[in-house]
């Protein structure tokens, strides 16, 4: 049998030879009697089209031992903020998939669920930035599509066992997938808990009257020790019905419960000198839990060899998420007049059924392309909150006047279309999507009205892209997006993790739209390769969070008072600067407007957020992964948020035949106990500060063992659902 190995820079020289053949997908006739061929190359970390970029997590030795939340802030147009916030290019309006399929109940509890998810659990990270009409119009920032399964394109079967053990938390996971003729099935579970190293977090929000400094401060201070466990699995076939019929079923499960204890909550109010008037400490404890389950299944019917198709899907989605929280009072000075005992309980299910028909026509030789389809989503999500007053726990009643019980309604039909063709070198997308939504909240009990209203939207997209070589081009691209409220923004139940702060949604709220210019050029050369980019982007309508000021109490609500328009320019590069040592790099410098009307506020200001990632082979087949971080301030309406940094290292080893186990150990943040967090607001003459402490720094071991047999086949691909039309809005503060 001959072998013959190839490096990756060969392949990277030969490609614009492999080009120039008229049949470019096929291998030259000198390599033709090859009985096997064998490609040696680590596979980059980081992968980028200026549309869509990947980041190949199982291929990162230093993302392992780590929490999921973790690992995301080492992915390029990705940050995560001191309260666990996360933002795309500085945005929090996205759409969170798994395998290609949206989970509303994650994209609505991810900070939950991402805080305990172990990073071995997931295989890439995909940021879509500019997704085409075939996706829903919802977030506008884009979709972060979160890959746990990898397709078999062959026979046989594989799998990887792997477990680790760190100060974050304990976890282990197991995934095999396996192909047999006509057959494809492939599945995982993972778990997590964090008992041995119980994290642990502290908060101060300091609110002062600047105009006014003879009104006295009011300082919150909270503290929380916070443990979790969490489980999760799928389950994904394929089976090829006929040489033209493809039928694929897939299901995955999460859950996490969390518990918060030796929490505390201080309330003070001071004057300048310094001296307390009154103080009111409690004691919380709570517990939390959120679960999501989506099933689905695609019959997908080839109709020529051509690649014509037509497909229809359908998918079931369910999420419950509950947080009851106790708190008691422990101390009180003044006359507060507080309540010795308080439960807060917050209920809520979602259930969701999609159904979509695609049609794919591939024409002119595959230089063209034409997509349609339709798709209809029914969508109920139920919410129970209730407060509960007494001396105690046994004794306490519900609140009449905090009760809120309610089902907000979502209705969405669309309809899509678009078109791709190549001409030369010059190669153009285009397409238009439209969406009637029918939206609505009924309320079961209380004052409130119930509300139906209907939103129409026309959502287009158009891109450019000129090829100068097989390795470079440049893109032009435009890109509308909208944002549909939330439940939780539209939801008037008044909510107070901290007292005199109150958070509340607004039921009149409508959608936004945000329009995006980009242009980009790539060239991914075999040494030294990357792109560099700018774009400028507009929301008018923007659903806005601001804050005022009634009767001493701070509200924090949502209304479509927003204009908010950013320039940005970013770029991304790796080098391969010799055998056994990259090096990658990713920036972003943006400017950011924001105004709203009635009330009038504006704020603007830069932001810089960049990376970078050093991978070397050392003596002894060791790998080093060094990388490091910084986010600067960024802004909002009424305020700013503080910047951050982040660090780490991982060193990894093969052993055994085939190297099939892999060990690694990791480490971030290490240098001190806590990362610090500052955020400042400032609305009707008050000013509010608030500063979050976090005791994330991490070290860690894991092993991965990889084993099975695969030989030669070929697998088909179908298409899916996928549901990206929800957005949940980032709030501040974190905990119960």
């Amino acid at each position: 049998m001959k072998t013959t190995i190839i490096t990756a820079a060969l392949l990277l020289s030969g490609a614009n030879a492999f080009a120039q053949s008229e049949t470019p997908d096929s291998i030259p006739d000198n390599l033709i009697d090859l009985d096997e061929f064998v490609i040696v190359a680590d596979k980059p970390i980081v992968q980028s089209d200026g549309a869509k970029l990947t980041y190949n997590m199982e291929e990162d030795p230093s993302s392992k031992g780590n929490t999921f939340m973790e690992a995301l802030k080492k992915v390029p147009m990705i940050s995560v903020d001191g309260e666990d916030n996360i933002r795309i290019n500085g945005q929090n309006s996205f759409k969170i998939y798994v395998n290609g399929k949206e989970d509303p109940s994650l994209t609505a509890n991810y900070k939950n669920v991402f805080k305990a998810m172990p990073s071995e659990s997931v295989a890439k990270v995909e940021v879509i930035t500019e997704p085409g009409a075939k996706y829903d119009a919802e977030g506008t920032a884009g979709i972060i599509n979160i890959i746990t399964v990898t397709k078999n394109t062959t026979d046989g079967y594989s799998g990887t066992v792997s477990a680790s053990f760190s100060k974050q938390q304990a976890s282990g996971s197991v995934y095999g997938r396996m192909r047999k003729g006509k057959l494809a099935l492939s599945a995982n579970a993972d778990y997590a808990d964090n008992s041995a190293f119980i994290q642990k977090n502290e908060g101060e929000t300091i609110i002062e009257n600047i105009l006014n400094p003879d009104v006295p401060v009011l300082v919150n201070r909270q503290s929380q020790n916070i443990t979790f466990r969490y489980v999760g699995g799928g389950l994904h076939l394929s089976y090829d019905l006929t040489p033209k019929d493809l039928i694929t079923a897939d299901a995955t499960i999460y859950a996490v419960k969390g518990w918060a204890e030796k929490g505390s909550y201080t309330l003070s109010q001071t004057i300048l000198d310094g001296n307390i008037l009154t103080s009111l400490k409690r004691k919380m404890k709570g517990n939390l839990a959120n679960t999501g389950l989506n099933a689905g299944a695609a019959w997908q019917h080839q109709f020529d060899d051509e690649g014509q198709k037509f497909i229809l899907s359908y998918l079931y989605n369910y999420g419950y998420n509950n947080i009851d929280a106790n708190y008691t009072k422990e101390e009180e000075i003044g006359n507060l007049s507080s309540s010795p005992f308080e439960r807060i309980a917050m209920n809520g299910k979602n259930h969701e059924h999609t159904v979509q028909i695609d049609y794919i026509n591939p024409f002119g030789g595959d230089r063209h392309t034409l997509e349609t389809g339709a798709k209809a989503v029914w969508r109920r999500n139920n919410a129970l909150s209730v407060q509960y007053l007494g001396t105690s726990s046994s004794t306490a009643i519900e609140n009449e006047d905090n009760y809120s019980d309610l089902t907000q309604l979502q209705d969405i039909y669309s309809l899509y279309a678009s078109y791709s063709g190549q001409f030369g070198n010059l190669k153009t997308t285009a397409g238009v999507r439209y969406e009637h939504t029918r939206m609505g909240i009924d309320f079961h009990q209380g004052t409130y009205s119930d509300f139906t209203t209907h939103l129409n939207d026309i959502v287009p997209n158009a891109a450019l892209t000129y090829s100068f070589s097989q390795a470079s081009n440049i893109r032009f691209a435009y890109q509308m997006r909208i944002r549909r409220p939330s439940l939780n923004s539209v939801n008037p139940f008044k909510v107070s993790y901290i007292q005199n702060q109150v958070e509340q949604g607004n039921p009149d709220l409508t959608s936004e739209r945000a329009n995006k210019l980009s242009l980009k050029y790539s060239n991914f050369g075999s040494v030294v390769g990357g792109n560099i980019g700018v774009e400028y982007s507009i929301k008018n309508n923007a659903i806005t969070s601001y804050t005022y000021m009634l009767d001493g109490v701070q509200y924090n609500t949502y209304a479509n008072i927003g204009k908010e328009q950013y320039f940005a320019v970013s770029g991304y590069m790796s080098w391969s600067i010799v055998p056994g040592l990259q090096l990658s790099l990713n920036a972003r410098l943006q400017k950011d407007w924001l105004k709203s009307k009635s009330p009038d506020y504006s704020n603007s200001g830069w932001s810089v957020n960049y990376g970078a990632n050093v991978n070397y082979k050392l003596p002894g087949d060791i790998k080093l992964n060094l990388y490091g971080g910084q986010k600067t301030r960024s802004y909002e309406l009424q305020g700013h948020n503080n910047g951050w940094y982040y660090y780490g290292l991982g060193f990894s080893r093969d052993f055994l035949k085939n190297r099939s186990l892999t060990l690694t150990v990791s480490a971030n943040n290490f240098l001190q106990d806590t990362m610090n967090y500052h955020w400042e607001s400032t609305a009707d003459g008050v000013t509010t500060t608030g500063n979050w402490t976090n005791y994330n720094w991490n070290v860690g071991i894991s092993a991965s063992w990889n084993f099975g047999n695969l030989k030669s086949g070929v697998k088909k691909v179908s298409s899916g659902i996928n549901n990206d039309d929800k957005v949940e809005s980032s709030k501040k503060g974190g905990g119960f």
